[in-house]
């Protein structure tokens, strides 16, 4: 009779030693939340707990977390795990499964909070733009069409084509330039319809989490999680935050807590978002 594969699998895994974690918001940064179980850690020798803790979620995506200690127990090391929790959008009373593989290398599973495994990574529009291949500017010359030019001795078409193409970078730039200097603009009082953009202004508890009004969430945000792209007025610094729906609720999570401390935000600032593209920000903040 044939075996069944995924029991066999499901058989194999059982073997292994494995921990889990819900992660909530309140309190997903904190070294207990990144600690790892005692009745785990004890069955490591030293020499394995002085590597890395190699991550690897299903899609295939790994990251990589020094393991720390104090008088009391070990942990996972906040930068790195700040890192898996950012890039998967969590903090959001998910509940995952760390599996030993050998060699400080695990697997994770991400269960939602309706009880669904993620089974892919959740994707901005920023990041999905990205992976796509480069388009070529208009105006701008293939490899080849510069290549068919010198072997040609076409030596003045070929200055023609560098002219045309400085002059086509000139203009994209100039363009991005404007299109930034427009969005200054609005937060400085002047009109533009084409510019979306909302305020917030920060109680104490904003410099953790940013809560949304149903107004806010309804009009300028989507309806599940997303990864935001918040850049500086001055463009020089930029981060990347968690947005979280939670039944009716909505809010920055993880990563907006960084941002709140390196801009940074006081209690009393008015924060205004201007959307720059679907799923990316500029914040200006005026002070009172």
């Amino acid at each position: 009779m044939a075996r069944n594969s995924d029991y066999d699998m499901c058989k194999e895994e059982r073997k292994r030693e494995s921990f889990f974690k819900v992660l909530q918001r309140v309190d997903i940064s904190s070294e207990n939340m990144r600690a790892l179980p005692y009745d785990f850690v004890r069955s490591f020798s030293n020499n394995e707990l002085s590597r890395k803790m190699k991550i690897k979620a299903r899609w295939g995506s790994s990251w990589e977390v020094e393991i720390c200690k104090n008088p009391r127990f070990y942990f996972m090391e906040k930068s790195g795990w700040e890192k898996f929790v950012s890039d998967n959008a969590l903090g959001a009373s998910e509940f995952l499964t760390f599996t030993h593989k050998g060699n400080m290398r695990f697997t994770v599973n991400i269960f939602m909070q309706d009880g669904k495994e993620m089974l892919q990574p959740p994707q901005s529009m920023s990041f999905m733009a990205s992976s796509r291949p480069p388009k070529r500017e208009q105006g701008i010359p293939s490899l080849a069409t510069t290549i068919a030019a010198e072997s040609n001795g076409g030596g003045n078409y070929k200055r023609k084509l560098n002219f045309e193409k400085k002059k086509a970078e000139e203009s994209h730039n100039s363009k991005r330039t404007d299109k930034v200097f427009s969005v200054q603009r609005e937060s400085a009082g002047a009109s533009s319809s084409s510019v979306a953009e909302f305020s917030m202004f920060i109680k104490k508890s904003y410099l953790i989490y940013m809560w949304f009004p149903k107004s806010v969430q309804s009009i300028h945000m989507p309806k599940q999680r997303t990864i935001f792209k918040i850049h500086h007025p001055n463009m020089k610094k930029s981060w990347n935050v968690v947005y979280v729906v939670s039944g009716t609720k909505s809010s920055f999570s993880a990563g907006w807590k960084g941002l709140a401390q390196e801009y940074p935000l006081a209690v009393g600032d008015t924060c205004k978002f201007s959307f720059i593209k679907q799923h990316e920000l500029i914040l200006f903040v005026s002070k009172p």
